[in-house]
């Protein structure tokens, strides 16, 4: 499925920043993944800080 964005990136000239990109897998049983964009690896994260909000692996909000 990344594939297809991608190529749908490339067809108007876009591109992926791997630096700045990062997953999460949420749920219960969290397992490390290997994402990769062209040869960059992903980082996997535990948390993320979006819109004022830190979003858990486990599926909890908490507004910061």
């Amino acid at each position: 499925m990344l594939d297809r964005i991608l190529d749908k990136y490339k067809e108007y000239g876009m591109e992926i920043n791997a630096k700045k990109t990062k997953t999460m897998l949420i749920g219960r049983d969290t397992k490390t993944l290997t994402i990769t964009v062209g040869n960059a690896v992903l980082e996997q994260v535990s948390k993320y800080s979006y819109l004022g909000h830190m979003i858990t692996e486990d599926g909890a909000t908490l507004k910061e």
